[in-house]
Order: C-alpha cells, then sequence, then structure tokens
C-alpha cells in the first residue's frame, strides 16, 4: 500500500470513528489499521490523541455545572481515595511477591491505580525508567483499556447497573481517561459525565504520588511534577457553565463535539499499537496486571453496588 493510499485509510477511519461516536469502534478501527496498513503516518498521532482527548473533557465540563461536580466529589471523594490508596498498596505487595521488574511493577502501579498512560509517562522520569519498561507498560494497559471498553459495558447491562452506577465504576476500575470516558459514553450520557468528574479527583491523586517518587529519589523538583492542564481546564469551564446555565440544547451540542473528540482520541490512540510492542511484554508483569485490574475492578464494583 503507498503512503497516499495509508493516508487515505486513516482519514476515512478517522471520520468513521468521529461520525459513529462509538468508543470500541473507534479504538479498534485504529488498531485495525495499524496492524494491517501499519501505525498511523503522523509523527505526533501520540500527541494528537492525547489533545483530542483533553479538549473533549474540557467541553465535556460546559455541559457539567460546578455544583454538580462539587456535589459528586463529596459523595465520592472519599471512597475514591481509599481505593486509589488501596491499589497502590497492594500494588507494591504484590510487586514483591511476583518477583517482577522493580520499575515496571511500580509503573504498573501507579497507572493502575491513578490514571493509566499519563500515570507512568509523568513518573517514568522521576524513578529513572529505561524505555523499554515505559514501553511494555503502556502496552499492557493499553491492551486492557481494549478490553474495559468492550467489557464494562456489558457487564454493566447484565447487572443493570444504573447510570450513576457505572459511570462511577468505570472512573475508579479502568485505568486511562479515554477508556473511561469511552466505556461511559457506551453505556450513556449521564453515565459519562459522572465518570469524567470522578475521573478528575482521581488524576488530582497523581500529585502526592510523584512528591512521595521525588522524595524517594531523591528528586524534589516542580519540573518532576507535570499535572494535566486539562484538570485545570475542566474545572473553570465547568464554574463558566454553572454561570451561564445553558439551556439543553447548547449542553448538548457541547456533549456532541466531546464524544466527536472523544472518538478520534480513541482512534488515534489505537493507530499506534504495534505488534513488536506487544512482544517485548514480561509474562510475570502481564500476570501482576492482571491481579492488580481484577481486585481494583471487583472491589470497586461492589463498592458501587452497595452506596
Amino acid at each position: 500500500m503507498t503512503k497516499t493510499h495509508t493516508y487515505i485509510a486513516y482519514l476515512m477511519g478517522a471520520g468513521l470513528a468521529i461520525y459513529s461516536q462509538q468508543a470500541a469502534l473507534a479504538l479498534f478501527l485504529g488498531i485495525g489499521l495499524a496492524l494491517t496498513v501499519g501505525p498511523a503516518p503522523l509523527n505526533d498521532a501520540s500527541r494528537l490523541s492525547r489533545g483530542a482527548l483533553q479538549s473533549g473533557v474540557v467541553i465535556l465540563g460546559l455541559a457539567l455545572p460546578f455544583r454538580e461536580v462539587v456535589t459528586l466529589g463529596s459523595a465520592n471523594g472519599a471512597a475514591v481515595s481509599v481505593m486509589v490508596l488501596a491499589t497502590l498498596v497492594s500494588g507494591l505487595i504484590l510487586l514483591k511477591l511476583v518477583r517482577t521488574d522493580d520499575v515496571s511493577g511500580k509503573l504498573l502501579t501507579t497507572g493502575t491505580a491513578v490514571c493509566g498512560g499519563t500515570a507512568v509517562a509523568t513518573l517514568a522520569p522521576v524513578i529513572k525508567a529505561e524505555n523499554q519498561q515505559v514501553a511494555q507498560t503502556l502496552t499492557i494497559i493499553f491492551v486492557l483499556n481494549g478490553i474495559a471498553i468492550l467489557l464494562f459495558p456489558a457487564i454493566g447491562h447484565a447487572l443493570d447497573l444504573s447510570q450513576q452506577q457505572f459511570g462511577m465504576w468505570a472512573a475508579v476500575a479502568i485505568h486511562d481517561t479515554s477508556s473511561v470516558v469511552g466505556a461511559a459514553a457506551a453505556y450513556g450520557d449521564e453515565a459519562l459525565t459522572t465518570a469524567a468528574t470522578l475521573k478528575i479527583l482521581r488524576i488530582l491523586w497523581l500529585i502526592p504520588v510523584i512528591i512521595v517518587a521525588s522524595y524517594s529519589m531523591k528528586r524534589i523538583s516542580a519540573n518532576e511534577i507535570r499535572i494535566p492542564l486539562f484538570v485545570a481546564g475542566f474545572i473553570i469551564v465547568s464554574l463558566i457553565g454553572g454561570y451561564f446555565q445553558f439551556d439543553g440544547g447548547v449542553t448538548s451540542l457541547f456533549s456532541l463535539i466531546s464524544k466527536s473528540l472523544f472518538g478520534l482520541a480513541l482512534f488515534l490512540v489505537g493507530s499506534q499499537m504495534s505488534l513488536e510492542s506487544l512482544k517485548t511484554i514480561c509474562p510475570r508483569l502481564i500476570g501482576m496486571a492482571l491481579v492488580l485490574w481484577s481486585a481494583l475492578s471487583i472491589s470497586s464494583l461492589y463498592w458501587v453496588t452497595t452506596v
């Protein structure tokens, strides 16, 4: 396939991903193209996917007044914090038991507890992780994200979870923000707003985690702590949305734009998959990832069905 044909294939795939607004379809369209015609012919596909995702989260804030953010956060913030801390502690204990690579295990634990690839990329320079360690950790998280987008909505429907229950579960149990909003969007609009809000609370835990890691490595520096700016952006536009109190038609438009950006982000995420990255993964690290993620998913599901 020529370079021109590759560009056309990716443009058509991106257009379908945006138009469909189906998270799983967008992700696996990207994966399918990456494995058949090669990775996306873009040098900055990763940056574009992050930009689309973060913009989608910020725009979603316009449809969610800040008072609703505060209400949801105050009601569930403590439970989210307990889940994050329990996962961090469990991951460090599990790391000793499976005796896998210490640095990769810490990256995986932080990614599972806090915010997936963002946490891995932020923590990696602090604990002096090598490129291969980062790559295999991100690949495991990527695969689990793909599974979550398909599996979580199916489980939610089977258990007859409410929109809010599913949004809470997705926000706490799924690694990356892109997959949290992807799974939640597939379940419903209320699930999406709930998931996006609680995921912001979970991301904020990256601050103390990086500070502790920096202290343990004797590398406390403002340059090492890179908290995503879209978190602040979400809060600001949520305040704006609460002040202007947009009508239903306007908030529906914001939601539509947000979902389209999520679709594009997931398509670009999938387009970066390669068979080579799968071959570098340590089996023990895979086992650790499955045990840790299963424990978090089951415990958080129990929480949302009993609150």
